[in-house]
């Protein structure tokens, strides 16, 4: 850092609560790197206003901390074609209850907001929130709104609509999609409060470090809506008001849907006069109408079957990092991997880089089977998890020196099939006869063992989108049952590993989740419930004449700014 202006440093901090000073010490004491200190602080409430002028006053250069995309020159008017999957039966109707999948996600995109936005630097900004601030522990937020929001009926948006739609969402009587992540955020019913009309303030269980990302479009149910909406089990067709800058102008639940420029948006209007999203599920379909101009923008697509798309000058690329990724889970309560060794041996015997090269042509970043992803600042310095055949071998002649044999269980979508033969080889080699079962029925039965009925599974491939935080990933698929692992695969059930979550959950400063993290990912590699052998890249393709399409890591398709040359 260059010279310190101490005296400009003081004036921001006096506008500033304790956790918020402490993160501006941090980065002024040299402890925080200048991009931990921008995502950091975002999280915390410091707006990039402020931000800038504390880097400035650093001695480092006030630059933007936003990037704005390059195309053809922006053009008034025409309809944008999006090819997308058919949406999940749960997602059908557009509920933003209950939808479930990437598919869903796009529609939410074009008309609905969220308080924050988590960006793809893994930063947050204002959505329909302008600031946001905890109290001294992080158990209270509080949001104020943008003045000049309001929904497509023309009607403002208040805290009174905030706290409606949270509610909802946290009731676990109407089985919202969202509720495992609000539990991960120690938000119960009763705790979102107005404070007055531009103000919500979220009072939580126990202090939760990270909040601020439970309530934006990572959690992407959390679209909020006028507090008069009382059912949303049939939003496509109702006509319900919303914010975004699309609204819904017709429905087909089996070709798709039209929607058109919100009158009434109180952001910058939207060029475009349409956005048309057409329900194509076969890849190679998807890209012989991309490639005949028939459609100008791939949602998402794969690296494998999507290979004509990738490095062709013809396209724009769109290559995102994510966290999304794909969890392999051993069941560590009874069956085929109950005996630890069984599963370290397992996770020793898959070749992470062999992976990435191979299977995802590079478009993806070696993980270590745990949800610290290096592009998570809190993940720190963690363990590698360690490639060797031999002590793999040595594991297994101790645990089953006569092998066994184990269904894995998944279902059929991206590179999932190739990755379960990956995985069936592996265990050949170690004496473990691998079937694999793709079933469409997977996430009903043969996921998670949710009652007698439904037997789950001794292995099996689960995919979990992008994340801008590590915490839902820590939380519902790993934490012991009783402590809220509802989709706890493995049966995994560890009393260190539940403590240390929670120590990391309620951190507010990187440097106590850095060790929070530490000791988890020492703990999961141990006890090795599970496999997560890389994360990988968000990709979706645009025709050279479409410039202003963004994406996220998490599927959305944001058409905003969009236009056709």
């Amino acid at each position: 850092m260059g010279k310190i202006n101490f005296r400009r440093i003081d004036a921001i901090r006096q506008t500033q609560g304790q956790i918020g000073n402490h993160v501006i010490d941090e980065f002024v004491s040299g402890r925080l790197s200048r991009r931990d200190f921008i995502r950091r602080g975002t999280i915390v409430g410091l707006s990039f206003p402020a931000i800038g002028a504390l880097i400035a006053a650093c001695g480092g250069s006030e630059t933007s901390t936003t990037a704005e995309t390059t195309g053809a020159a922006p053009v008034a008017g025409g309809t944008l074609i999006i090819a997308s999957g058919t949406p999940s039966a749960a997602s059908a109707n557009l509920d933003p209850v209950a939808i479930n999948d990437g598919n869903g996600i796009v529609f939410l995109a074009q008309y609905g907001q969220w308080l924050t936005l988590s960006q793809n630097d893994l930063t947050l900004a204002g959505s329909l929130a302008t600031e946001w601030v905890p109290n001294d522990d992080a158990s209270e937020w509080t949001f104020k709104l943008n003045p000049a929001a309001k929904y497509s009926d023309g009607s403002p948006v208040v805290a009174a609509d905030v706290v409606a739609t949270i509610e909802r969402l946290v009731n676990p009587d109407n089985a919202s999609n969202s509720l495992s992540a609000f539990q991960t955020g120690k938000l119960s019913p009763g705790g979102t409060i107005a404070v007055d009309d531009n103000t919500v303030m979220f009072k939580l269980d126990a202090p939760m470090g990270n909040f601020p990302y439970i309530v934006s479009s990572d959690n992407y149910n959390a679209i909020i809506l006028p507090a008069s909406v009382t059912d949303t089990t049939k939003f496509a067709t109702s006509n319900i008001p919303t914010s975004g800058p699309f609204m819904i102008e017709s429905y087909d639940a089996v070709k798709g849907a039209t929607m058109v420029r919100n009158p009434n948006y109180w952001g910058t209007a939207p060029l475009l006069d349409k956005v048309e999203v057409q329900f194509i599920d076969d890849l190679g379909a998807k890209v012989t109408a991309f490639q005949s101009g028939d459609i100008d923008v791939i949602a998402q697509f794969p690296v494998i079957g999507g290979e004509s798309l990738i490095n062709n000058p013809d396209v724009n690329l769109i290559e995102i990092p994510s966290t999304a990724h794909y969890q392999i889970h051993m069941r560590t309560s009874k069956g085929a991997f109950a005996d630890k060794r069984a599963r370290q041996a397992m996770s020793m015997a898959i070749d992470h880089q062999s992976m990435v090269d191979g299977l995802l042509q590079g478009k993806a970043q070696v993980a270590n089977d745990t949800p610290f992803f290096t592009m998570f600042p809190s993940s720190g310095s963690g363990p590698a998890r360690e490639f060797n055949l031999e002590k793999a071998k040595a594991l297994m002649a101790e645990a089953a020196p006569d092998g066994f044999d184990v269904t894995l269980y998944s279902w059929q979508t991206q590179e999932i099939p190739d990755l379960a033969v990956l995985v069936q080889n592996a265990g050949k080699e170690l004496g473990i006869n691998v079937k694999i079962e793709l079933r469409d029925d997977y996430y009903d039965s043969y996921w998670v063992s949710w009652d007698a009925n439904t037997p789950g599974s001794d292995l099996g491939i689960t995919d979990y989108g992008h994340r801008g935080v590590p915490d839902v990933f820590l939380n519902a698929p790993l934490l012991s049952v009783d402590k809220g692992g509802v989709w706890n695969a493995a049966e995994f059930a560890n009393a260190d590993y539940d403590a240390a979550v929670a120590t990391y959950t309620s951190s507010v400063d990187l440097q106590s989740q850095q060790a929070a993290a530490l000791k988890i990912q020492e703990i999961l590699q141990d006890e090795s419930p599970l496999m997560i052998p890389y994360n990988f890249n968000f990709m979706s393709a645009a025709q050279k004449n479409i410039s202003g399409v963004t994406n996220s890591g998490m599927g959305q398709v944001y058409a905003e700014n969009a236009s056709k040359s």
